[in-house]
């Protein structure tokens, strides 16, 4: 779908059908629309392809007639299968002389690209509220990921404890690898702002677009930082929460331990009594009764118990 805007007292104002319309917002372009951008906007399939793709690396190209941007945006949350899951897709912008191109592989509108109350009037100041807007919407993000992370920290016993833990860890292994991409987007953006104002004098831009570009590549860089924080903080977390459970592991197994120490005694106890073998042995071969050959019986095993124990403890396996 190709949406068109023309400047209208700096605000953007759609319009049905206007060719030469200096603002087009293209979203989930079909085989007809990729085939109208590629011919009338001198765009190569290779260009437009990676536009669309949502693994490509934000970048800038400054072509003869054109200057083709790729930035990372984030997705809306119910675009989501998972809401434990945060998505990004890629945005292309191109600039041509007086006319800015929009693409993307997502429904997007141009609300969420340039603010109601921004005063826009070239498509330089849309590319900047383009950008300013994607920062913001990183800043937004980050702070839902935040509470998030809140509600993993009080659901920490439960993670230990309950047979449902096995399918919580999972969900914070998710939640890990979706927040490492979107750590990547963000680190992608700041590269890319960064570019973008040490070259704003070959690219067209004023002084005062400059400005704006040097407020909003510190948010970009603080966006960064924000994010390399929560995926250190989220990495911890979970391996804080795998060796829980493997302590949790030990604990029970310890439990175990002990309560199989305590059924040996009437193991032995009860297998002894079962020997009538001995008893025949002991009385018609070395002809002692049983109130002597079952003491020495036990002052053996007991000698046998003493010399396994000090036999382990100079190897050093009982510390």
């Amino acid at each position: 779908m190709i949406l068109r805007y023309v400047f209208e007292n700096g605000k953007l104002d759609e319009v049905e059908d206007q060719i030469l319309a200096p603002i087009l917002v293209c979203s989930e372009p079909d085989q007809i629309e990729k085939m109208f951008l590629q011919t009338h906007f001198d765009l190569g399939q290779h260009t437009l392809s990676s536009m669309l793709d949502e693994n490509e690396l934000p970048r800038i190209e400054n072509r003869d007639n054109k200057i083709v941007i790729i930035c990372k945006h984030p997705m809306h949350m119910e675009m989501m299968e998972k809401d434990i899951e945060f998505g990004v897709m890629s945005l292309g912008l191109v600039i041509y002389e007086n006319r800015l191109l929009l693409i993307s592989n997502e429904p997007i509108a141009v609300k969420e690209l340039v603010s109601p109350w921004a005063h826009v009037e070239d498509v330089r100041d849309v590319l900047i509220q383009a950008l300013h807007r994607s920062t913001m919407h990183f800043h937004e993000h980050l702070r839902c990921i935040n509470l998030a992370m809140d509600q993993l920290e009080e659901t920490l016993e439960e993670l230990v404890n309950e047979p449902v833990a096995s399918q919580q860890l999972k969900n914070l292994f998710s939640f890990s690898k979706s927040m490492t991409y979107y750590a990547n987007a963000v680190n992608g953006n700041n590269v890319l702002m960064e570019r973008i104002y040490n070259n704003t004098q070959k690219l067209g831009f004023n002084d005062n677009q400059k400005e704006v570009l040097d407020d909003i590549r510190l948010d970009s860089a603080q966006c960064c930082q924000e994010a390399q924080i929560i995926t250190t903080v989220i990495t911890k977390m979970t391996d804080a929460r795998i060796s829980l459970m493997g302590n949790n592991m030990s604990i029970l197994m310890k439990r175990l331990t002990i309560i199989s120490l305590m059924m040996m005694p009437m193991n032995l106890i009860a297998g002894i009594g079962g020997m009538s073998e001995f008893t025949a042995f002991s009385e018609n071969y070395l002809h002692m009764p049983m109130s002597v050959s079952y003491p020495l019986l036990f002052l053996m095993l007991g000698i046998v118990g003493i010399l396994t124990y000090l036999v382990l403890a100079k190897l050093g396996l009982l510390k």
